[in-house]
């Protein structure tokens, strides 16, 4: 193996250990069940080792999550064409967690995905990063890229969007009342 391999493979190796968590539910924000957005980040990475070359050190991430919009996007209108629903069920790893909880967390993360999917995307991805991802407005823009003052404006209607959404279903919230 040259040192050029070696290289390009220690790099494919940093990107899938630094960006696979972040894909993946970049991925499930974007409507996809978890065994199809496990399928839909091996797409993502497999592409991204195709055209590792051509990624600019740096700019991985935003690489990899116009490349997961895409295939989130294709995998849903094949989804849609085979007429196949999409479950939406996830459960977050948290420790020390009763039944009760594992069901609370389910019905709120399923809630979560439904209120999301009845935004625009370009509210919802926004909404994604920055309450979701922990991303800061700025980073969100250059993800979608757009203009820093975009992205807050679409922050925040995107939040009160989701506010009337939350309050339309607040009988499904299984978090309703808590502090």
């Amino acid at each position: 193996m040259g040192a050029e391999e070696t290289a390009d493979r220690a790099r494919l190796t940093a990107l899938v250990s630094d960006h696979f968590d972040f894909v993946w539910r970049l991925l499930r924000r974007q409507g996809l069940d978890p065994s199809d957005a496990d399928d839909a980040a091996q797409h993502v990475f497999m592409t991204a080792t195709r055209k590792l070359d051509g990624i600019r050190p740096g700019h991985e991430r935003n690489f990899l999550y116009g490349t997961a919009l895409r295939v989130a996007a294709n995998r849903r209108r094949a989804a849609r064409r085979s007429s196949v629903e999409v479950q939406l069920e996830e459960a977050p790893a948290v420790s020390n967690r009763t039944p009760h909880d594992d069901a609370e967390l389910s019905r709120a993360w399923s809630l979560l995905d439904e209120l999301l999917g009845q935004m625009p995307g370009e509210l919802a991805r926004v909404l994604a990063l920055v309450e979701i991802e922990q991303l800061e407005v700025k980073d969100a823009a250059r993800l979608e890229r757009i203009p820093v003052g975009t992205a807050a404006s679409r922050l925040r209607r995107a939040r009160a969007r989701f506010q009337e959404l939350l309050s339309a279903a607040a009988a499904r919230n299984p978090f309703q009342g808590e502090p």
